[in-house]
């Protein structure tokens, strides 16, 4: 199921239109894939298909270095150049120019977009919510955090306003007995829709994210009351 939550849309003029946010995004890496593989039963053993996709992607990675093209059910990859040449003459700098990776989705990828299906969770709208967690050390989302590591929470009106000690971003123990707090001085950036910080020194276990601020939305006051939302999504310390 897609999961989805209605918010304003400030794209269009009229006070009443909304538009969808997809929330509670559960990423997989390829120790998930492997799983599922194996779950099938395609009488190949663990090792058999971990050297299968190292393979494909070596292979994948080599024909893109190369500048080749790759077509695939699951997507298309081509290479293009960015950047304006002031003369027929003109040759890539890269200064002036930058290589790009296209990615399309492919037939299977497509068709997987079409049989998927929506829900909408409770409630129209949410003052504030989160979309994703991701973690820039190892590259997951909404799975793994990294301690000391940078961390990037996206979502909606998660900027946080307010000086109490309960105001801020909270790594709260599964358990729910208690939380630890990411100092206000390892935030980098607080915007919105987006935070960039720093994991703070988490020992090893679960934790849920939990957010308290005073902020209104249109930066012209402050809440009377703070906003509180919990991140359902479990988020694992190795």
């Amino acid at each position: 199921m897609v999961e989805y939550v209605l918010t304003e849309n400030l794209l269009t003029d009229a006070p009443d239109d909304f538009r969808a946010q997809v929330v509670n995004v559960q990423s997989h890496n390829e120790d998930d894939i492997l799983e599922r593989i194996m779950k099938i039963g395609a009488g190949l053993t663990r090792s058999d298909v971990r050297s299968v996709l190292e393979a494909q992607k070596q292979v994948i990675t080599d024909l893109i270095s190369d500048g080749d093209g790759v077509n695939t059910e699951l997507f298309n990859a081509f290479p293009a150049i960015a950047g304006v040449f002031q003369s027929a003459e003109d040759s890539f700098d890269p200064t002036r120019h930058s290589l790009k990776l296209h990615l399309q989705p492919g037939k299977a990828l497509k068709a997987a977009e079409a049989q998927a299906r929506t829900k909408k969770m409770a409630g129209t709208l949410l003052p504030m919510f989160i979309t994703s967690v991701n973690d820039l050390e190892s590259g997951t989302v909404n799975d793994i955090i990294t301690p000391n590591s940078n961390l990037k929470i996206s979502g909606h009106r998660i900027k946080i306003v307010g000086d109490a000690i309960v105001d801020g971003v909270h790594f709260v123990y599964a358990d729910g007995t208690s939380s630890i707090k990411v100092q206000n001085r390892n935030i980098a950036l607080n915007n919105p829709s987006e935070l960039l910080l720093i994991v703070p020194t988490l020992p090893v276990g679960q934790y849920k994210i939990r957010i308290q601020t005073y902020f209104s939305g249109n930066g012209k006051y402050i809440l009377k009351t703070p906003h509180i939302f919990m991140f359902e999504k479990l988020l694992t310390v190795q």
